[in-house]
């Protein structure tokens, strides 16, 4: 009787129960075997759940390519509000803008900024950048290689840095803004977007850096700077935006000691992140209430 063709490099035996697999491809040690388990326990926990979270917390986004789009307006903070704010109305996948459940046209985007008083500036500006357009019967489509709504897959442009922007958050800051002057101040929030660390929304020096103890955070001549602007202005910014609420809650915190000096950005504005209890960690801080005198 021949004996069968078997490779003994290839042969798989269990210590503990002397049972022999042949010709086995691939033979895992316990040690990938656990770490494999610990991989997909983490996907189940903290990842998979993640999109579940943001809906119900936070309700739909927009997709958002920060850094482009702050280049192409010359970092006019109040443009990039304004753009940010009508995106927010962006149809799903398509760009077009919709409205009380219609795209609209031209002449309708009174409608959606509540104004007349600068609403020749506003449209000049959005023109001016190519941030919208009209297609052949009028109707006003967002540029889609700044800002997206639907599968990121979908959009080529979208490869690098991008953030989910929250929608309702954007619209209640706008709505509350009395003054259109105040536009250029809540712009802010998307000018410090390419600083803000995607695990933690904390302003810093390596926004892709998980642990804590190695983030590089900005010295006040580098918030100047970040802010782009004199020595120490960057100072009123913050004290600024310090004093903004939004869904009940501040929209940015300092956390602090006599090391560290932390400002982090609500998670209801913007979010990068991908796990759970990263955000867990850091939606806790913004909830948080008492201890004032």
């Amino acid at each position: 009787m021949d004996k069968p063709n078997v490779d003994l490099n290839k042969r798989w035996v269990n210590q503990g129960t002397g049972e022999i697999l042949d010709n086995v491809k691939k033979i895992q040690t316990a040690d990938q075997v656990r770490r494999q388990r610990e991989v997909y326990k983490n996907y189940h926990d903290n990842i998979l759940p993640l999109p579940g979270l943001l809906q119900e917390e936070y309700g739909t986004f927009i997709q958002t390519r920060y850094r482009p789009l702050l280049e192409t307006i010359e970092y006019d903070t109040a443009t990039a509000f304004r753009f940010i704010y009508l995106c927010t109305y962006m149809e799903y996948d398509t760009g077009y803008i919709i409205y009380k459940n219609n795209r609209i046209k031209d002449n309708d985007l009174k409608y959606i900024y509540n104004t007349n008083s600068i609403m020749t500036k506003i449209k000049k500006d959005l023109y001016k950048y190519n941030l919208i357009s009209k297609d052949i019967d009028g109707y006003i489509k967002v540029n889609t290689s700044y800002c997206y709504r639907g599968e990121i897959n979908n959009n080529k442009e979208f490869k690098k840095e991008y953030t989910r922007i929250f929608n309702n958050s954007i619209q209640e800051l706008y709505k509350k803004s009395d003054d259109p002057r105040e536009h250029k101040m809540l712009g802010r929030f998307i000018l410090l977007l390419p600083y803000v660390n995607i695990y933690h929304n904390i302003i810093c020096l390596n926004i892709r850096e998980k642990d804590m103890a190695k983030i590089q955070l900005p010295t006040s001549a580098q918030m100047d700077e970040i802010f782009r602007v004199s020595e120490r202005n960057s100072n009123k910014m913050i004290k600024d935006l310090l004093s903004i609420t939004v869904g009940g809650e501040p929209a940015m915190l300092n956390i602090s000691h006599n090391m560290a000096k932390i400002w982090a950005v609500n998670p209801r504005i913007y979010y990068g992140g991908s796990n759970i209890k990263n955000l867990d960690e850091l939606r806790g801080y913004f909830k948080s209430k008492g201890g004032l005198e």
